[in-house]
């Protein structure tokens, strides 16, 4: 029982002087008790603590190690048909359009052109008075438009010039004038002739050149269709007719 006794009591001591030697503890491990024993102590670190520490060996970390380890499929990039556009169409250029103020001038000329072909014509008022001249007799002059021979020629010449002067000179010169003054009145010469022109349609301006244009209109011939074709010019400010054809 002696030898029991004391082997109970040195295995005291002994634990005692070991537990005296763990006073000092860092991260729950002795440094001094490594250095007593000569063990190698690594302190335990967490996932958190070391970034790149292995993953646990766990069914999921295995996995992923085994994704990692084979080589990725690359994805060839997403082929896009090519954007197909419609062909950029360039609008038809307009037709020019002509001014209206050379619209309204081939009226007024087409008016005036009436005028004086009636004034040749015989679309004058008489009144009784009459002298014979040779062959031709005369009226007096009554149209209040008219009362001497220079009111005549201002009439004509401030609604045509050029070609169609001489064609309506007769108006008022030559051997033979439509006006005639005796004894300082005026007179016309008596007697009916076809005179006038029958338009049957809107004047259509073309070659416009800003002094001058041509434009066509159509007309009644004696029950026939025709084309006046009449180019004018501004003469003076004024748009006149200066020649005139038929078609």
């Amino acid at each position: 029982m002696n030898k029991i006794h004391a082997f109970i009591t040195a295995s005291a001591l002994l634990c005692a002087s070991l537990a005296s030697c763990t006073v000092e503890t860092y991260n729950g491990t002795s440094s001094r008790s490594a250095q007593q024993f000569n063990i190698e102590v690594t302190p335990y670190t967490t996932a958190a603590q070391e970034g790149n520490a292995p993953a646990a060996n766990t069914p999921a970390a295995t996995q992923a190690a085994t994704t990692a380890a084979t080589p990725q499929e690359t994805k060839a990039p997403e082929q896009k048909a090519p954007e197909i556009t419609a062909p950029q169409t360039t609008a038809a250029p307009q037709e020019n359009t002509v001014p209206p103020e050379y619209i309204t001038a081939a009226k007024s000329i087409m008016i005036n052109l009436n005028d004086i072909d009636l004034l040749d014509g015989g679309a004058v008022s008489t009144g009784g008075d009459v002298i014979d001249d040779g062959m031709y007799r005369y009226s007096n002059v009554t149209d209040p438009r008219f009362y001497s021979l220079w009111d005549v020629e201002t009439y004509v010449e401030s609604r045509i010039c050029g070609d169609l002067l001489y064609r309506y000179n007769e108006i008022y010169t030559g051997d033979v004038p439509m006006f005639k003054e005796f004894d300082g009145g005026l007179y016309y010469l008596q007697g009916g002739r076809g005179c006038g022109y029958s338009y049957t349609g809107e004047p259509t301006v073309s070659n416009v050149t800003g002094g001058s244009f041509t434009f066509t209109v159509p007309v009644d011939y004696f029950g026939a269709s025709q084309t006046l074709v009449i180019d004018a010019v501004n003469d003076g400010g004024l748009w006149k007719a200066c020649s005139l054809n038929r078609q």
